[in-house]
């Protein structure tokens, strides 16, 4: 499972003493409702649609907007102070191996600034040592979803790996592995994957991998996840983004007797073949306000469907966090000679988040660019990769002493896809560092499987 499904998780425990969010949900959702078995395809007898009402527009507030109307900027600066302090005592319990200390003190840290990845896994790796696995995993997935430097996140992904030994999941354990690596080398890291892939552990990552759900696809896609969700006491409701959606045909039976008009997923493209895909928006509120609004992707067959999460933004309402992703635009091309033609995909994401020991801000936005093979029975990532990538660094609290220099970079690459040999070209940007080394790649052998995957590319930080 990647990181970020499990991104809510903190909340949860800290903040539970919080009421509802501060700002509304980035759009607006409405309940999901019980999945029929209806199809995609539509009624015999229609009558004309009914006009659609006019939906109320909820503000879409941007990441940052969200970051600052989350930040208690009157009592930040005691926030701060008492954040370092629970830091310190959290890491001296640590020390002195008074683990249920440390966890304590790290939890009251995380009230004020839930989503700061080094104390994340400090935590985690406190409840590693405790015997506390469950907590320990859960912790340090978030602290390696995070917005934090490459060797933070190589850290993590080690503590991981060790979590997942323990849980005996060996193949999970060496893909963690290979991923710390990747952000940062380590002999011990090295033996320990050296060790599990001598015994035949298999380093594979299952980020890119689409979900196969049997039966013929039902007509609104989010209800049907939604419902399909196992119990977590982490959120208070589910929903589903009204704009992913519309009213459906309605029918009238013998009687006369209208029935329909319930919400249709939009379908973004119809292959040959009839292959269709279509995106949505699932909104998770959490009992501790806030929320973890994800984005899903969905290929639907005559007889079956694949669903795969494209990305989420992770809005808890307490603390600088703010974040938004955005699909914006997904088109069919033939970028491979023969077979059905690909898709392409377009996403945007962007994030805020404040340090409060260091009093710094991180803003990063990012436009990623996705490729999709329908060919043979079950959709196939053939790559993605980030064409743009923007990041501000500056103080948090302006007029106190912080860490953080105000500074912008941006970086780019160009793109061009050759259909005559079924590669990409990512072309450096003169003036500008490129946001992945340029050259030409066949696609289905990019750095970046699928867009998950680019979360373990090293980023420079």
């Amino acid at each position: 499972m990647h990181p970020r499904t499990l991104l809510a998780a903190t909340l949860l425990i800290l903040a539970c003493d919080r009421g509802a969010a501060k700002d509304p949900p980035a759009a607006q959702v409405v309940a999901a409702s019980p999945v029929d078995d209806k199809s995609i395809a539509a009624p015999a007898v229609i009558k004309d649609k009914p006009a659609k009402p006019a939906k109320p527009v909820t503000p879409r507030l941007s990441a940052k907007e969200r970051a600052s109307a989350s930040l208690d900027r009157t009592a930040a600066k005691a926030q701060a102070s008492s954040f370092r302090e629970q830091l310190k005592i959290g890491r001296q319990a640590v020390k002195d191996k008074k683990y249920a200390e440390g966890i304590t003190a790290f939890t009251a840290a995380l009230k004020l600034d839930p989503n700061h990845a080094a104390t994340l896994a400090e935590l985690g790796w406190a409840a590693y040592l405790a015997g506390e696995l469950d907590k320990a995993q859960r912790f340090t997935e978030q602290a390696i979803a995070g917005d934090a430097s490459d060797r933070t996140r190589g850290a993590a992904l080690y503590n991981l790996g060790r979590i997942l030994e323990d849980r005996a999941d060996k193949d999970g354990a060496a893909a963690a592995y290979q991923r710390s690596l990747a952000l940062r080398p380590n002999d011990v890291v090295t033996t320990r994957l050296a060790g599990l892939t001598t015994a035949g552990a298999s380093g594979a990552g299952h980020e890119c991998d689409f979900e196969a759900r049997p039966g013929r696809p039902p007509q609104d896609l989010c209800a049907a996840l939604v419902a399909s969700l196992p119990a977590d006491a982490l959120f208070s409701e589910h929903g589903c983004v009204a704009e992913d959606s519309e009213p459906g045909e309605v029918v009238v039976d013998a009687a006369g007797t209208p029935a329909g008009g319930d919400p249709v997923t939009k379908i973004d493209l119809e292959i040959e073949g009839g292959i269709k895909v279509a995106h949505f928006g699932v909104t998770n509120i959490l009992e501790s306000g806030g929320s973890d609004d994800a984005v899903h992707l969905a290929v639907l067959y005559a007889d079956r469907w694949s669903t795969i999460s494209l990305g989420s933004a992770y809005n808890p309402g307490v603390g600088y966090i703010g974040e938004s992703f955005t699909v914006e635009s997904v088109e069919a091309k033939d970028l491979i000679p023969g077979g059905r033609p690909e898709v392409i995909i377009t996403l945007s994401r962007e994030r805020h988040d404040g340090d409060y020991s260091e009093n710094s801000t991180v803003g990063s936005s990012e436009r990623i660019v996705a490729v999709l093979g329908l060919d043979g029975e079950a959709p196939r990532w053939l790559g993605a990769f980030a064409v743009a990538a923007v990041e501000e660094t500056g103080p948090m609290l302006d007029g106190e002493p912080s860490e953080a220099k105000p500074e912008r970079t941006e970086r780019k690459v160009d793109h061009r896809f050759d259909a005559a040999t079924g590669e990409v070209e990512l072309i450096a940007v003169s003036g500008f560092t490129p946001t992945t080394p340029a050259g030409r790649f066949k696609l289905g052998a990019l750095p970046a499987a699928c867009p998950a995957a680019l979360d373990f590319l090293p980023t420079g930080q």
